[in-house]
């Protein structure tokens, strides 16, 4: 499998660069809990939050619900939420979402690309824009950041709606 982090950084430093010179995410592939699979190139059109936790992780704790109210907000809009679980014990999953009431399709992805989305820490979220380009990225978690997300969300949802799709 290729080196994902080189990407990655590309991805990062293009949040920053105009859009003219803004690259497309990484095409990364997540297999999901209830079976099936999802590619980010198959979400092109759409904003994408790819959130990347675990079950051990208190920052995780703290975020998921924003995560889950983006979901819930959104969702029927032209918004994909890409919850990437990296428990080595996967049995921990579904009593936690039952505790914390998360509904969230959960994804999982190979061992190489989730160790390199969460070189910098969790919980790692990446916003991605309708044409994969990145729009935000968060280390750790912030009480500013469902403001923050919302007006992005937002942002690009109407660009998306104005262009048809």
């Amino acid at each position: 499998m290729r080196s994902l982090l080189p990407a990655l950084l590309l991805a990062l430093c293009a949040a920053g660069a105009s859009a003219q010179e803004a690259r497309p995410f990484p095409d990364l592939e997540f297999a999901g809990a209830e079976g099936g699979a999802v590619r980010l190139s198959q979400l092109k059109g759409n904003v994408v939050l790819v959130n990347v936790w675990a079950t051990w992780c208190g920052p995780c704790r703290l975020e998921l619900p924003v995560v889950q109210r983006m979901y819930d907000r959104y969702s029927d809009r032209n918004f994909v939420v890409v919850a990437v679980n990296i428990d080595a014990d996967r049995k921990r999953i579904e009593p936690f979402m039952k505790r914390y009431n998360i509904s969230l399709p959960i994804y999982y992805a190979s061992p190489e690309d989730a160790g390199q989305m969460t070189a910098l820490g969790i919980p790692s979220t990446f916003l991605i824009g309708p044409d994969r380009t990145l729009l935000d990225n968060q280390v750790g978690y912030s009480a500013e950041v469902e403001g923050k997300w919302k007006q992005i969300i937002e942002r690009h949802l109407k660009a998306t709606r104005k262009t048809g799709r």
